[in-house]
């Protein structure tokens, strides 16, 4: 699966306020409502939430203390294209579409089932949780880690400006495909495309009723 992300909020990591449409928006907006209806409510997630009924990761999704990396439904749309793309190399008229990806969820094919499960772990992070450098953290697949690191930058689409005393720090979550010698002199920005995805969490921390929800940048 390829990680996503971007709800309807937009958070500026200097301020730690969400940004609806201009207005400050209460960081425990969803303290009462949990992760899976976070997800429901926007159109943003519509397709990831048939994913997850499919493959009857509901209840999981709201455990206790889960906290979520989501990917929007634009990241499953160029997924499922880079499928097709991958399957036409056989068959020209071959099609990777929703249907397939259900069949391959009900069915755990290849694991299908068990990859959603990346996304997922079992413990609230939030920002007193994470570092610049960067921490592992291992999810709700068996064996699997990922980098979740709370880094600085000076990118002025990220909310940086010079005339502000603060760096603003942003949330990034890694995939990694190889091991990966994680320390302050390897942090999780210097992570090689060759080994690791590292995918910028547009908005982070969002606290639910059971846990934590991150909404994943769009690739």
């Amino acid at each position: 699966f390829v990680a996503i992300g971007g709800i309807i909020l937009l958070f500026t990591a200097c301020k730690k306020d969400y940004i609806v449409g201009g207005d400050i928006e209460d960081i425990n907006k969803y303290k009462n409502t949990t992760t899976y209806d976070v997800l429901k409510s926007s159109p943003l997630y519509d397709t990831l939430v048939q994913l997850i009924d499919t493959a009857g990761l509901k209840d999981k999704i709201n455990e206790t203390g889960i906290t979520l990396f989501a990917p929007s439904d634009y990241s499953i749309y160029s997924y499922l294209s880079a499928r097709t793309l991958k399957a036409q190399l056989i068959n020209q008229n071959a099609k990777f579409a929703l249907d397939s990806m259900f069949y391959y969820l009900r069915n755990n094919i290849r694991g299908t089932k068990d990859s959603l499960l990346i996304y997922l772990i079992k413990k609230p992070l939030l920002y007193a949780d994470l570092t610049d450098v960067g921490a592992y953290h291992q999810t709700e697949l068996a064996g699997n880690n990922v980098i979740v690191s709370y880094e600085y930058t000076r990118n002025g689409t990220l909310g940086y400006n010079s005339i502000v005393s603060g760096v603003p720090q942003v949330v990034y979550f890694t995939h990694l495909w190889y091991p990966y010698n994680l320390s302050a002199a390897n942090p999780a920005s210097e992570v090689p495309n060759n080994i690791g995805v590292h995918t910028l969490v547009k908005t982070s921390c969002i606290i639910t009723k059971n846990g934590v929800m991150n909404a994943l940048d769009n690739s």
